[in-house]
């Protein structure tokens, strides 16, 4: 086809143009055009920041295309690229570990994660040291899962032979960058004070050997125990628990100052506290001595005649009268009180008046036995005839330093106040052989109290009927 004339002048015209267009456009629009601005990206679904910002637009954006590209760290660097060496292991969000500055820059808390601090020497192990093969997921935090070997082959001391924890912090500091700095805290197992703290290990733990070892005092020192001469432990029947005098504490245990708290089986007060031991642990012997004080004064108690002892009964419990500090045996201080009160006349009263030939056993504690005699020979009034009570403390008291000062308390009428106040015993009780036997009618005439109850069913004019309406001696 040939072009007609005013096709070839257009096309010429426009070919002049685009030369003209291409020598006039400047250098510097070109390079501008080349270098797009990216500052319309924080508007999208994806602003750019730290390496974002420098990348080729077309490593996002394969082959031009901008529609659907993926807005997801995890969708780029691992669908796409598979920049992740552990193959998402680590969870799909990329984000929460790196930052876009760089790939590398990492920001993962180990110890918020797994509950595993990351301390010193661990810091700078490399994620395979401990996760072999890249594995992650059920991961043991236990010292022992990584240093077993260490733990096993370590020699001084061997932790396997001496059965040493597993828990490896007991004694190493996860902060010891070494591993070789231990801490053990010997108070758990067995407090380290006196000659102990400064003892070699090997005089406990022969051979390096740690687990069974004693921790009560006798499991190391029973030969000194057994080769004790003074006094002679074993032959004493001394206790095995040494620290009941020793002390743990003492600079030197031969020279241990003993400290038998011997109040806690025998307090040593009076003259206890002055006396030998010798003088109760006779021929060194401590076991079975005895512990009340019979056992020991048995001699005492069988002869003595002031008063005597055994014939009057006495109980064998010496410390109730008897009292442990007072500086001689001798001074006894019966408390009478807790038998039979001493008051009044029984006060000053001497000891065989009622402890006829030094019997103590059995003498009565009421008044009756000692005082019947006087009970029965008493004629004013005559207390057998009346038939009184035998219980004499109703009406005599103890505190009364004459016998005779009796005071009788008329618990059945009143005769100290009202009307009857003041009238002799005779007045009612006129049969003085029985004061059971009463009468009102004396003072009461018939006349007079026939007045009074006119008109009153059931009266009648006698005695006992009397006292049944008028108990208190009022209308």
């Amino acid at each position: 086809m040939t072009m007609t004339r005013s096709r070839r002048f257009r096309f010429l015209l426009a070919s002049l143009v685009v030369v003209a267009a291409c020598c006039w456009w400047p250098a510097s629009a070109s390079a501008q055009w080349e270098t797009p601005n990216r500052s319309f990206h924080k508007d999208t679904a994806f602003p750019l920041d730290g390496r974002h910002q420098t990348v080729a637009c077309a490593s996002c954006h394969i082959n031009g295309v901008t529609k659907g590209t993926p807005t997801t760290c995890v969708a780029c660097h691992w669908v796409r690229r598979q920049d992740d060496p552990y193959r998402t292991r680590l969870g799909s969000a990329c984000e929460q570990c790196h930052r876009t500055s760089s790939w590398s820059a990492v920001k993962w808390d180990h110890a918020v994660a797994t509950a595993t601090p990351l301390n010193l020497a661990h810091k700078v192990l490399d994620c395979s040291s401990c996760h072999k093969n890249r594995v992650f997921t059920g991961a043991n935090g236990a010292c022992i899962s990584c240093h077993r070997q260490d733990y096993e082959r370590t020699a001084t001391p061997n932790h396997a032979a001496a059965g040493f924890s597993t828990q490896c912090t007991e004694c190493h500091k996860v902060s010891d960058a070494t591993f070789t700095q231990t801490r053990f805290d010997h108070n758990r197992a067995f407090p380290l004070v006196g000659l102990h703290a400064v003892q070699n290990c090997a005089s406990c733990h022969a051979g390096g050997r740690y687990q069974g070892t004693p921790r009560d005092c006798v499991g190391c020192h029973r030969t000194d125990y057994e080769r004790t001469t003074n006094p002679n432990h074993a032959a004493a029947g001394f206790s095995t628990s040494c620290e009941g005098c020793h002390r743990a504490t003492d600079p030197v245990w031969k020279g241990a100052t003993s400290a038998i708290n011997h109040a806690s089986f025998f307090p040593l007060v009076g003259q206890h506290g002055t006396l030998a031991c010798a003088t109760c642990h006779t021929g060194g012997r401590y076991a079975g001595t005895p512990r009340d004080c019979v056992g020991c004064h048995r001699t005492q108690y069988d002869r003595t005649t002031n008063p005597n002892h055994a014939a009057a009964g006495y109980a064998t419990t010496c410390e109730n009268c008897h009292q442990a500090s007072a500086a001689s045996w001798s001074g006894a201080a019966v408390n009478h009180n807790a038998i039979f009160p001493l008051a009044g006349r029984h006060a000053t009263t001497a000891c065989a008046s009622c402890h006829i030939g030094n019997v103590f056993a059995g003498t009565p504690r009421t008044c009756y036995p000692c005082h019947r005699t006087q009970y029965e020979r008493t004629t004013s009034p005559n207390h057998l005839a009346a038939n009184f009570p035998t219980t004499c403390e109703t009406c005599h008291k103890a505190a009364d330093t004459l016998w005779s000062m009796g005071r009788f308390t008329h618990t059945w009428f009143p005769i100290t106040s009202g009307k009857h106040a003041g009238n002799p015993c005779s007045a009612c009780h006129q049969n003085p052989s029985n004061f059971t036997q009463f009468t009102c009618l004396t003072c009461h005439t018939k006349t007079k109290t026939d007045q009074q109850h006119q008109g009153r069913n059931g009266y009648r004019y006698d005695s006992l009927a009397c006292y049944s309406c008028h108990p208190t001696g009022k209308s």
